[in-house]
């Protein structure tokens, strides 16, 4: 099961996912940033400090989507706090030279 809370720090939005993203559930995440940024969002962090299992289909597929989304609104989209199993995932796939990866989220404000 996927969780995610929203918090605002001026016009950022943090989201704080937790869970597992390993299936459909993670879905829910796609729609939420894409919410947001009907409503006009611009600058999203994804604190992934509680994911505790990803894949490559629905996870790094999920947060690619998100990015593709906030990048076509001439947003900005930051991952903060990866677990070491995320990192070295995202090394594997590359994914690492594409997303703005952080190692907290006072650091990813800084970098929106």
């Amino acid at each position: 099961m996927l969780t995610i809370r929203e918090l605002k720090d001026g016009e950022i939005v943090i989201l704080q996912v937790a869970g597992k993203m390993l299936d459909t559930d993670a879905r829910a995440l796609s729609e939420k940033v894409k919410d947001l940024v009907a409503a006009g969002v611009r600058k999203i962090i994804l604190d992934l400090s509680g994911i505790n299992l990803m894949n490559s289909c629905f996870g790094l597929g999920i947060i690619a989507s998100c990015w593709g989304n906030m990048n076509r609104a001439s947003g900005k989209l930051v991952i903060a706090n990866p677990s070491p199993k995320v990192t070295k995932l995202l090394d594997i796939t590359k994914l690492n030279q594409v997303f703005s990866i952080h190692k907290t989220v006072d650091d990813a404000k800084l970098n929106l």
